[in-house]
This record gives structure tokens, sequence and C-alpha cells, in this order.
């Protein structure tokens, strides 16, 4: 379980090695179109939840369209992130490498230059750490010190390509 640095003082994370800003995530531009299939679709699933009696799955479905539309209004955050002798942080985050399974890093300039962690516990979500302004290289050198590389991995996770497809994130 990540460490949330409010909690702690931040000098528990150690030497930072390596320290860079990035965005948390990229604005995307929702064409009208996008919106009203987005409606069409709502409409459709609640309008057939009502049919069949599933009260439960429009009341879901209603809900689901308020978070996104809600999180799609949110501007994103710079975060930082730092490599350090005892693990990594991330934005009020930090993991220890013993936290750490292995990472990767997706690099194809202009369209993806992302690092990812994958930590040890299952229930952890992957932490995904834009790199456009640093150097790949400087920053495998310094990972393969303390972590594992997952070579067989060299793309976009498959939900995250699907998320960019849709234009959902």
């Amino acid at each position: 379980m990540p460490i949330n640095l409010n909690l702690e003082p931040q000098s528990n994370i150690g030497q930072v090695l390596l320290r860079w800003n990035f965005m948390e995530f990229k604005q995307i531009h929702r064409p009208r179109a996008w919106w009203i299939t987005a409606g069409i679709i709502t409409g459709v699933l609640v309008i057939y939840s009502v049919f069949t009696g599933n009260f439960l799955f429009a009341l879901i479905i209603l809900i689901i369209a308020i978070l996104l539309i809600n999180e799609f209004r949110r501007s994103p955050r710079r975060l930082e992130c730092q490599i350090t002798n005892n693990g990594l942080a991330v934005g009020k985050k930090f993991w220890r490498y013993n936290e750490i399974e292995n990472y990767w890093i997706a690099y194809h300039p202009p369209e993806v230059t992302n690092l990812y962690f994958s930590p040890k516990n299952p229930l952890d979500p992957r932490v995904p750490v834009h790199i456009s302004n640093i150097n790949p290289l400087r920053v495998r050198k310094l990972l393969n010190k303390y972590l594992e590389e997952d070579l067989s991995r060299e793309d976009v996770p498959t939900s995250e390509a699907l998320t960019r497809l849709l234009k959902l994130q």
C-alpha cells in the first residue's frame, strides 16, 4: 500500500535521484458528435432498463454518466515524480521499491512517452508516469539498480489504448 505523504514527513522518502513534473492526463477535446453519441447510448440503456423493469441498472447508468461528466470537466493536475534511493514518489503517494513488482517504458514519441510501475499488491492500480521531457535511458539506468524491467511490455496497456480511442481520458 503506498504511503500518503500528507500523513508522513517527506524526509522518509530518501535521497532524490531524479525529479520531474508532468500533467496528470492530457486534456481531450470531445466534439459535439461524441457528446451526442454518448447521450444516445446512455438514453438507450436507461430506456431499455426501465422497460425490462431493471430500475437499479437505470440508476447505475445515470450515476456513471454523472460521474463521467464531472470527471471530464476536471482539469489535470501538475504532479511531481521523484525517483529516490528508497522508492518512487508520484504526487502525494510514495511506494517503496519492495512494494513494486516491476516497471516498463512505453516510448513512442510524440504520442506515447510513459513509464509504468506494477505494484506487487494486485488490488493496487498500475502507476503511469508521463516522461516526455526526460531521457528514458537515464530513467531506465537509474531504475534498473532497484527494480526489474518487464522487457515483454513496450506498449501502453490495452485498457489505456481503448480509453484513448474512445476519448474517455
